[in-house]
């Protein structure tokens, strides 16, 4: 079984999969942050919601970032103590791919030429990712993979990519400022486990195996590049 965690924002989630990839479980909470307290709360749950022990458990996934830094750190060595106390298969998968995957599974997102993913960034900024679809019209393909883009730019920034979808607690946050050639998806407001395990399973080249490469990706310089303008598709 896939045991996935999500906590690079004020919400904290788990989630459990079975072998054959399907959602057995999962629990989220949005009344946060407090990760400390909640996150192996949830765990405990989906076990319990799913029937079952950590012991059925072989492979733990965690939400990489970029996000809050006290979240992010919570998460990724929980994971790691998971993984190194039960001898388990670790895993991370970027959190803006996930959103963006969640934003492409969804109704609006199904034709769309882009996924927009947006992260709360705090200090007036979100962290932001734009993807299209592979010639395969599944797999996602980053156009920009990790960007910090001030809320004042933000106009600027989406506009390079017309039609696009767009989501999360940073789409949220700035409603006021998507332009209108976007489409913001409501329904992916914030990046969840069952988001995280599902990139994961469904094998994103930029997932990262191992506790050296299990890091939290805190999106702050040298990270990413602070940006506004740059990255437009061809």
């Amino acid at each position: 079984m896939i045991l996935a965690l999500e906590t690079a924002t004020s919400a904290c989630s788990a989630a459990l999969f079975g072998d054959d990839g399907q959602l057995l479980d999962e629990v989220v909470s949005l009344d946060g942050p407090a990760h400390s307290q909640r996150l192996l709360g949830g765990v405990h749950a989906v076990l319990l919601g799913a029937g079952t022990t950590i012991d059925a458990v072989d492979t733990v996934v965690v939400s990489l970032g970029p996000g809050m830094f006290t979240g992010l750190r919570i998460g990724v060595a929980t994971a790691r103590a998971l993984a190194q106390a039960l001898d388990l298969r670790l895993a991370g998968v970027p959190t803006l791919e996930a959103l963006a995957g969640a934003l492409a599974a969804g109704e609006r997102g199904a034709s769309a030429p882009y996924l927009v993913a947006l992260i709360d960034g705090r200090r007036g900024e979100v962290f932001a990712a734009c993807f299209r679809r592979a010639a395969d019209g599944v797999a996602l393909e980053p156009e920009v993979e990790l960007a910090v883009v001030a809320a004042d730019d933000l106009v600027g920034f989406l506009s390079r990519w017309p039609g696009a979808v767009v989501g999360g607690d940073g789409a949220v946050l700035y409603a006021d400022r998507l332009p209108p050639v976007v489409v913001h998806d409501l329904t992916v407001a914030v990046p969840t486990a069952a988001m995280i395990g599902r990139t994961w399973l469904a094998g994103t080249p930029r997932a990262l195996e191992g506790p050296a490469a299990v890091l939290p990706v805190y999106g702050r310089r040298p990270d990413a590049k602070r940006r506004a303008g740059s990255g437009a598709p061809s």
